[in-house]
């Protein structure tokens, strides 16, 4: 998604993923690198499932990685500021974090906002001695009603009759799609649709063209796929590349679905075999291949 045209869209102030992150960032706990890992491995047993902190990221893209795991599990964000009081109880960060955590949950719709100002999310120390809860409950509904969404396509103003093509051609084989020129119509709110895009659809699909690479909206976007999925294993960033342009640091080891060049009828097979790829985590052709003999 873009944001150059600021006739449309409001800029990204007070946005939740910002503020959370600075919240964060003042917490010793975090800030500290025994303490960090401390944290993310009792977040992690808690939730069943380990959160692991990038070796060779800085502090503030570690934060950014943890955040968008925690929002993406099922009672996440209680349980990291849960183990966060813990380990520092009542500081000014966990009295900060767990604020914006419950604005958050009644943005998303997950309690009613009348309870989430009372609620008191505290942590309870002895489920770290138990298994984590069997299977993950359903994805909470869109606020407005809709369905979940499949993709969430991340491009610049000057890929948009890419972005619609794409987006298109998903929702003619099955899919939903959430993209801005459809999904961001007049009175709906822009930070709340970009939050909508990066956290709640399955995978983000990156419109990649040198374009796409300078704007530093789309960084955000899918650097915020890449952080809920550091290590590729569920295929939420899913590049498709549109124009000549050559992706460089993190986005450069995650392959890309390739149109560029490509009649329709080509460049529409190929997005929809990749598409396919990357939901079901391999690509065996339906027929045989033939004899190389």
């Amino acid at each position: 998604m873009d944001t150059d045209d600021k006739s449309m869209h409001a800029g990204p102030v007070g946005h939740w993923q910002t503020e959370m992150v600075e919240a964060v960032l003042t917490s010793h706990t975090f800030t500290d690198d025994d303490s960090r890992h401390l944290l993310a491995w009792l977040v992690g047993e808690t939730l069943g499932r380990p959160l692991p902190l990038s070796s060779q990221a800085t502090t503030v893209i570690q934060c950014m990685e943890f955040i968008h795991a925690c929002d993406r599990q099922p009672g996440g964000l209680q349980t990291f500021v849960g183990v966060l009081d813990v380990l520092e109880p009542g500081s000014p960060a966990v009295r900060a974090v767990r604020e914006l955590m419950r604005q958050r949950e009644a943005e998303c719709g997950a309690i009613p906002p009348e309870k989430c100002a009372s609620a008191d999310s505290t942590f309870d120390s002895t489920a770290l001695q138990g298994d984590a809860a069997e299977g993950e409950p359903p994805h909470p509904p869109h606020p407005d009603g809709q369905d979940r969404r499949d993709f969430f396509i991340s491009y610049t103003a000057a890929d948009r009759r890419w972005a619609v093509w794409i987006a298109w051609e998903l929702e003619e084989a099955g899919y939903g799609a959430l993209v801005q020129e459809w999904d961001f119509v007049p009175g709906s709110n822009w930070q709340m649709g970009m939050e909508r895009g990066v956290s709640e659809c399955d995978r983000t699909i990156a419109v990649l063209s040198p374009a796409y690479l300078r704007s530093v909206y789309g960084r955000q976007e899918w650097q915020a796929a890449q952080g809920a999925d550091p290590t590729g294993f569920a295929r939420r960033l899913v590049p498709v590349r549109v124009a000549p342009c050559a992706p460089r640091g993190l986005l450069a080891a995650v392959v890309f679905i390739d149109l560029v060049g490509l009649t329709g009828d080509r460049a529409r097979e190929r997005l929809l075999e990749g598409i396919g790829g990357a939901r079901d985590g391999r690509a065996k052709p339906s027929a045989r291949p033939r004899f190389p003999g």
